[in-house]
């Protein structure tokens, strides 16, 4: 109980971080930490197999995620993401989390699609790109000459900042929100077990 109101704590922050700025800072992670090293230490010093199903838990999902963020797929923030969803204590974690969280995202993706920000790619001026953190640039197009950026999407925008000038176009495409989606889907899967379930609640690290 204690550890997943801490990972909640940090989840709802990283949440508004994401949505704001498409960013996370890495103090947010700070409470989760705490209530994942607390759920560690006390599975480690009971008598049951739960320390060994939590760390293969945690290395196996967070390998994954880290591997995609090293490649560029997701960013740094959702993997650290991942990895705390992984670390809830409850035995069926991380898929009610995730399930929730996937819903959310098909639900604001949908939202986005109707209003055609995430209808494929798009060119809008610099001085908007620079305003607004949604979008993840694929190309600079200056004078009417494109020019591919990173496609590590924890690089691009960084490039894409250094290499502009005014008058430039950028080349984009829509950057959904992933660490607050599972934040969401974390703080969904919560008040489902504190209602529906509080016994397994209060009975949780």
């Amino acid at each position: 109980m204690y550890a997943q109101l801490l990972l909640c704590a940090s989840f709802l922050i990283a949440s508004y971080q994401d949505v704001k700025d498409r960013a996370v800072s890495d103090l947010v992670w700070i409470p989760a930490l705490a209530g994942a090293a607390y759920v560690f230490y006390l599975e480690a010093t009971s008598l049951t197999t739960d320390f060994q199903l939590e760390v293969v838990r945690v290395a196996l999902v967070g390998g994954i995620a880290f591997a995609f963020a090293f490649f560029g797929g997701i960013g740094q923030a959702d993997a650290i993401a991942i990895v705390f969803v992984a670390a809830d204590p409850f035995p069926l974690s991380p898929v009610p989390a995730l399930f929730a969280g996937g819903a959310i995202a098909l639900a604001h993706i949908g939202y986005e699609y109707a209003v055609g920000n995430a209808r494929g790619g798009q060119v809008i001026p610099i001085d908007r790109f620079l305003k607004e953190q949604r979008w993840i640039p694929k190309a600079i197009v200056k004078d009417g000459v494109r020019t591919e950026v990173n496609h590590d999407v924890n690089l691009a925008r960084e490039e894409v900042e250094q290499k502009q000038s005014p008058g430039d176009l950028v080349e984009v495409a829509y950057g959904v929100p992933t660490a607050a989606y599972l934040g969401l889907g974390y703080a969904a899967f919560l008040v489902f077990l504190v209602v529906f379930n509080f016994s397994t609640f209060v009975s949780l690290p």
